[in-house]
């Protein structure tokens, strides 16, 4: 696939992302540009419990493979089926740092994601993934606020 232009896409599934599927398209036609939809699993964190017991938490690979399901889902329903040429994957680790080493990785010419723009004591509670990856992204990021 050498020369060929990657758009990366971050999802989370939610309405909220996948809002930015129109800016998505046109910004791949105007690159003409292969998407690359990503979705990173995070790794489950244990937390203490007060007399709850043991609590089952899903291995990674339950949480990629389920994740794959869906991404796959997700590719072929929402960015597919417009006629976009693109392709999903499945990372593992930090969301922000999924994000930009994986569109280093592959030269992407562009990020396209969503942002809440929380500000405030929200932000500073939530954080924020979008902000994490304009900061350090080496290509340009289009940040698309929802509400």
């Amino acid at each position: 696939m050498a020369g060929k232009n990657v758009i990366v896409f971050p999802t989370d599934f939610s309405p909220r992302s996948k809002s930015a599927i129109t800016w998505v398209q046109q910004m791949a036609a105007q690159l003409q540009a292969e998407v690359h939809c990503i979705y990173v699993v995070e790794e489950p964190q244990i937390y203490a419990t007060l007399d709850m017991g043991p609590v089952p938490i899903p291995s990674i690979e339950e949480l990629t493979n389920s994740a794959r399901v869906r991404l796959d889902a997700y590719v072929r329903d929402s960015i597919s089926a417009l006629g976009i040429a693109a392709k999903g994957a499945v990372l593992v680790g930090r969301p922000s740092d999924e994000i930009v080493n994986y569109a280093g990785s592959h030269n992407a010419k562009m990020v396209i994601m969503t942002t809440h723009g929380y500000s405030g004591v929200k932000h500073l509670l939530l954080g924020s993934t979008t902000e994490a990856v304009l900061r350090h992204a080496t290509c340009p990021v289009l940040s698309i606020r929802t509400t």
